[in-house]
């Protein structure tokens, strides 16, 4: 086959031609194992048989596209159509064991194997190399003569794990040794047979869009695939990673290990942590898709393939696990050991974004737990007030990456804590940073927004939300507090629009409630789900409806009803001014290595 002349080139083949020379496929170790089932393969004859009969043989049938990475010659990896190319090598398999012609079961056998041919230099190889677990079943029953008759035989009742690949390839055999003792054995019989396997393999087309570049192909991919999952980055990144370990025994060991912490981590969990080494190591914003990323880090030298990098994985999975995902300290007194807890248990579910996570797990693979509460009170810092200041996500991954780099330099998990809040570039280098040593620049930052007319609204409502829970730790007694739980909300003391003629009317008149309702003073956490029916009470019905029924495990809360026997706008006011004193006792007051709280 000749080499591409674009980088992307396709062209529609009959499954003869697939089916071919022209044609060697491999599946990549990224893939997902075989796991089409019974519904799928009844599907595939069904349709390719019901076009044949409504044209009477005269039809086409498209059978959709192929992904492709044209490695050299005749050899490609099949990046979409895995599931299709497999079952109908399967189907093929099963008219060759079943048709009685010679001809005919040599002429298919040869679509399945490629023979020796010493005259053209070409060697003999089966058609598709499958996934590993599948070779052996592939070489045994597939790719042999009366095989598939054979597999049904050796398995029958044996196979009950619906998640074992082995399964769906027996579960495939099975299905069309039925659909072919169906269709044909009556209907013409051996003659309507030998009609159907020419017609699937004259008149069945399929696209196959090739390229000799595999990012090319996985972004194609992603795009034209709408029959489930796309292949992620973890996908690739993992496949790439077990290609370049050569022991099958080692090889073994890391895939497994791998779908064990998919298992705990969830695949969205483990994608999160591998983008979180990702900028460990490249301090920098992810610009192509993660496995060209973790390509330009090999390529760099600052990460290695192999065994390795799954060492690696392994070592940052059990800290994210232990200190962000469920995050525990040992060797602390309770007060510090609960507000580390509780702040990453905060940050992790309140903060829309995770560009803090990467310094943590950067600081605790270096100094293990050293320093460790000191740190997070002053990482914690440092988020809240640039997420309020509006930094952007680039800004964010620009000033976090100084924090890692910070960690790099340095061999004191001390110094860290205290220099990460110390920063300030150099004059000639325009980076937005924050003095957080500044107490009147901390105020300047803090105060507009915190007294926003808008609070309630601000970053789609999570502002609002972290800043009172945030508050709201402040006075629990952190040695026994164990945290949130269950859903959370945010609601207005003064309604967002009291009934006519209620006592907030009476009590608010039109510019005082468009200019407080929204407020952090007006704002008060309730445990549950919203209801917008006692939302409107007058206050000391919704304090007893609302607020005391409910128990609220809020100690702000709690404060508000014990202060408070009446909700006016003099009141709104004094509890607004406290609310905005206390944020600032948190953020500002507190000077690195001089945290009141330690």
């Amino acid at each position: 086959m000749s080499e591409l002349t674009s980088p992307i080139k396709a062209e529609s083949y009959l499954l003869k031609d697939i089916f071919s020379d022209k044609f060697l496929f491999h599946i990549p170790l990224f893939q997902r194992s075989f796991s089409w089932s019974e519904e799928h393969f009844e599907k595939i004859f069904t349709d390719i048989y019901e076009s044949m009969v409504e044209s009477k043989g005269s039809g086409i049938y498209f059978l959709g596209s192929m992904v492709l990475v044209n490695e050299k010659d005749n050899l490609h990896q099949v990046i979409d159509g895995q599931q299709r190319l497999v079952s109908l090598l399967a189907l093929i398999a099963v008219a060759r064991d079943i048709v009685k012609d010679e001809d005919y079961k040599r002429d298919l056998q040869n679509l399945l194997y490629q023979k020796e041919k010493p005259l053209l230099k070409q060697p003999k190889a089966e058609r598709l190399k499958p996934w590993e677990e599948l070779e052996p079943y592939f070489s045994n029953y597939i790719y042999v003569e009366g095989g598939t008759k054979k597999f049904i035989q050796d398995y029958k009742g044996k196979l009950k794990d619906e998640d074992d690949p082995v399964y769906h390839l027996y579960e495939a055999v099975k299905k069309f040794h039925d659909l072919f003792a169906e269709h044909f054995s009556r209907l013409g019989g051996e003659e309507s047979l030998y009609d159907f396997i020419e017609y699937l393999l004259n008149n069945v087309y399929v696209v196959g869009i090739r390229t000799s570049n595999l990012s090319s192909a996985i972004r194609l991919f992603n795009v034209l695939n709408t029959r489930g999952l796309p292949l992620s980055s973890t996908d690739i990144i993992k496949g790439i990673n077990l290609e370049a370990i050569q022991d099958k025994t080692l090889k073994d060991k890391y895939a497994r290990e791998w779908i064990e912490l998919e298992r705990e981590l969830g695949r969205e969990g483990l994608e999160n942590l591998i983008s979180h080494i990702r900028t460990i190591f490249a301090k920098d914003k992810q610009r192509v898709s993660l496995h060209e990323e973790y390509e330009k880090l090999h390529e760099e030298k600052k990460i290695e393939k192999g065994e390795k990098f799954f060492k690696l994985i392994k070592e940052c999975a059990e800290i994210y696990e232990k200190r962000i995902l469920r995050p525990e300290i040992d060797k602390c007194d309770p007060k510090r050991r609960n507000r580390f807890c509780l702040l990453i248990n905060l940050m992790r579910e309140y903060l829309p974004f995770s560009e803090w996570a990467p310094p943590l797990l950067a600081f605790c693979k270096k100094f293990g737990t050293t320093n460790l509460p000191e740190f997070i009170v002053q990482l914690e810092r440092k988020t809240f007030i640039e997420w309020i200041a509006g930094f952007t996500t680039s800004e964010r991954i620009t000033s976090f990456s100084r924090v890692i780099q910070m960690i790099d330099d340095n061999h004191n998990p001390i110094d860290v804590t205290f220099k990460m809040l110390s920063y300030k570039p150099p004059p000639t280098q325009k980076t937005r940073y924050i003095d957080f040593n500044n107490a009147s620049e901390l105020q300047r930052i803090i105060e507009p927004v915190l007294d926003s007319e808008q609070f309630y609204k601000l970053k789609g409502g999570k502002l609002a939300k972290y800043t009172l829970l945030r508050l709201d730790l402040e006075l629990w007694d952190l040695a026994v507090f164990q945290g949130y739980s269950g859903p959370i909300t945010v609601e207005h003391v003064l309604p967002v629009n009291p009934p006519e003629n209620s006592e907030w009317t009476k009590k608010f008149d039109e510019d005082s409630r468009k200019k407080w309702t929204n407020k952090l003073g007006n704002l008060v956490l309730l445990s549950g789900s919203k209801n917008s029916s006692a939302g409107t009470l007058d206050f000391n019905k919704k304090v007893e409806v609302y607020i005391k029924k409910q128990c609220s495990p809020f100690r702000l809360t709690q404060k508000l009803v014990e202060e408070f026997q009446d909700w006016t706008i003099d009141n709104l006011q004094r509890r607004h001014k406290e609310l905005i004193e206390n944020i600032e006792k948190i953020y500002i007051q507190r000077a690195p290595g001089q945290h009141a709280l330690f």
